[in-house]
This record gives structure tokens, sequence and C-alpha cells, in this order.
């Protein structure tokens, strides 16, 4: 499977803004509203070699401000031989690409990333859709 097949296998969505979160399970109103909404961002996107590594304490400083998605799995994935149990994004109206930072249980949020770019597109729409959840 791709990263974006990949996704759509997701168990839950957990959204976060500014240290506040919340849960969506798949199958659920709000899951189904991100999810729809991401396939949409993606469509057309291409998987780039990843411009960043994540370190796992700097990730957690980092998700305690803005707004972030998480995809969570019931089970690890792997994806071009990097395995993940969550995938993690940072969501700004103004990004035409963006890592997705791999979670393993051994190690949290460290190593290396995968990259999406953007098909003549940002991120506002989704950012939109994400900011209208209450939390």
């Amino acid at each position: 499977m791709n990263l974006n097949q990949t996704i759509n296998t997701a168990t839950s969505i957990t959204v976060y803004k500014d240290n506040s979160h919340m849960n969506f399970v798949n199958g659920s109103g709000e899951y189904e509203k991100i999810i729809s909404a991401w396939n949409e961002l993606t469509c057309d996107a291409i998987q780039m070699p990843a411009y960043g590594v994540s370190i796992n304490d700097m990730t957690i400083e980092e998700k305690k401000r803005g707004l972030w998605v998480e995809f969570n799995f019931s089970s690890s994935c792997t994806v071009n031989e990097l395995p993940f149990e969550k995938l993690l994004v940072k969501v700004e109206e103004e990004y035409c690409g963006f890592n997705l930072i791999r979670y393993t249980s051994p190690q949290g949020y460290f190593g290396r990333c995968f990259y999406l770019q953007l098909a003549d597109k940002t991120m506002k729409p989704f950012s939109e859709i994400l900011s209208e959840i209450e939390i």
C-alpha cells in the first residue's frame, strides 16, 4: 500500500489545537469529514524524499502549539520500509508541502519523516475544516 491508501485505514484521527485534543474514531461523522478533506487535499500530491527528521522531545513540545492532525493505526504499518503506528502532521494554511512525522512505540516521534508535495494548492481548506471542530 502507498501512503494515502494506508492513511485511509486509520482507526482514529486525533486533532490537536493549542495543547487540547479530541479523538475521532473511524465511522464517526467527524472522522469521515476529516478523512474526506484529507483525501481532497492529497489526491494529486506527490510523495517526495523526506526533508525532515523528527526528534521526539522537540515534536512533543511543538505539538502543544498550533493545529495538528494525527492518524492512528491499530497495528504497525510500513511504507517504503519505514514503520509507524501513528502519523502526525502540522497544519498551516499556507503550506503547499509538509512532513508526516512517524511515531513508533519504542522511539516515539523519532526518525525520518514522509513528505507530501501538494499539487497547485495549499492546506487552507483542510485547515478550515479542522478549525471548525469543537475541542
